[in-house]
């Protein structure tokens, strides 16, 4: 049987950055900065056959790197790691996070450990499809089961076929309502911001629900402020923001591959109206056409990056006192949760923020403690009434 041995590496495995000029990927490197193969072929065919946001391929090198650091340690080949991957299982489990940054010294979730696992797994299905690897592997990974891969409810007359699933996955609890950010700590991010540039990256992710990465690769003429676009020849009315499948080098990428429009409401328009006044004093950035750019340090007039929105959500956070770290995806939930406090359908919501599933959307329409109390109360006067009707009923017949 094929084998790859990772013993003729040196420990230190890594994620790295290749760029060229127009294109960039993430590969994974040893000690000695010297490639892994496998997993180079893998990553580059990722990224460049399957068209994979560069973020993902950074995700996916890092879990790949973990994996290899495990197998060099512990002696064990590539073959010998899938036949006995519960070992690594176990090694995620219980072992601290050791890379900086958030959750250093924390245990992973399992959620995280059945993530890392999705990249090992796929890189045993790309060493086998490439003879790298014998087809024993895989059946060391997946099992094969007779099922239906159907909607909930659609199931007569359709025929049964073999599916694989994983055999090593972690059980995880149902997914709850995300946690969203209040008026009050809305408000007390917008108090702390020093630039209208601040003010509007808030308003881009909790009043119109980009994702970082979005945001980021916003141009200049993507920003239709005005009541009627006619006169750059776009149709549609009000102000509005197109969000367009776009990935820099630098990291940032719309994720969602169908465009959208998305609304801008009162207070993103007045944000974003000062900040580009505030963006023509930046005279580094007339030659940029991102709409987000820095303004001081040595980048001043280049375009952000998602790490720097990052950075600014936790310096945000820390200056308002809020006691914990607001981050942009939490903005989002927090947009979606209002849509759907306020009547908005299913349908909008995942319209307006780029779902392709209209799973990904359901965990917004989620009851939340005073939907399930109020639930709870009508259910009791309910009864209450019914008892109540019933002792008159009893009274009147015994008159």
């Amino acid at each position: 049987m094929p084998e790859i041995d990772l013993a003729a590496h040196q420990p230190g495995f890594r994620a790295f950055l290749v760029r060229g000029e127009v294109w960039a990927y993430w590969t994974v490197y040893d000690g000695a900065y010297e490639p892994v193969e496998v997993a180079d072929a893998y990553l580059r065919r990722l990224r460049f056959g399957s068209g994979m946001a560069l973020g993902t391929t950074r995700m996916y090198a890092s879990n790949l790197a973990l994996f290899f650091e495990f197998c060099v340690a512990t002696g064990r080949s590539l073959s010998r790691a899938a036949l006995e991957l519960d070992r690594f299982m176990h090694y995620l489990v219980v072992t601290p996070i050791e890379r900086r940054g958030r959750g250093q010294g924390q245990l992973r979730s399992r959620e995280r450990v059945n993530h890392i696992l999705v990249a090992v797994r796929e890189l045993y299905r790309e060493a086998v499809a490439r003879g790298l690897l014998g087809g024993e592997v895989l059946r060391a990974l997946f099992r094969v089961e007779r099922g239906l891969r159907l909607p909930v409810g659609v199931a007569e007359g359709q025929e049964v076929a073999l599916v694989t699933r994983p055999r090593h996955r972690l059980r995880t609890a149902t997914r709850g309502r995300p946690a969203t950010v209040s008026m009050e700590q809305f408000a007390g991010l917008m108090g702390a911001c020093r630039t209208w540039r601040d003010r509007s990256i808030l308003a881009l992710l909790g009043r119109a629900g980009l994702r970082r990465g979005e945001a980021v690769t916003l141009r200049i003429s993507d920003v239709h402020l005005a009541e009627s676009s006619h006169e750059v020849g776009c149709a549609e009315p009000g102000p509005h923001l197109h969000v367009l499948r776009r990935e820099d080098l630098d990291g940032g990428a719309a994720k969602s591959i169908d465009p959208r429009i998305v609304p801008a409401d009162d207070l993103l328009v007045f944000c974003l109206d000062r900040y580009l006044l505030e963006r023509t004093g930046v005279w580094e950035a007339a030659s940029c056409d991102r709409l987000l750019v820095n303004l001081d340090s040595d980048y001043r007039g280049r375009g952000m990056t998602p790490g720097r929105v990052g950075a600014l959500l936790c310096s945000l956070s820390r200056c308002a006192g809020l006691g914990e770290v607001v981050t942009a995806h939490r903005l989002r939930h927090s947009f979606a949760s209002e849509l759907e406090a306020s009547g908005a359908g299913l349908v909008l919501i995942q319209e307006l923020l780029g779902h392709r599933q209209i799973t990904s959307t359901q965990v917004y329409v989620q009851p939340g403690a005073a939907a399930l109390r109020a639930a709870v109360e009508r259910s009791w006067s309910r009864t209450q009434a019914i008892a109540t009707a019933a002792r008159e009923g009893a009274g009147d017949a015994e008159r």
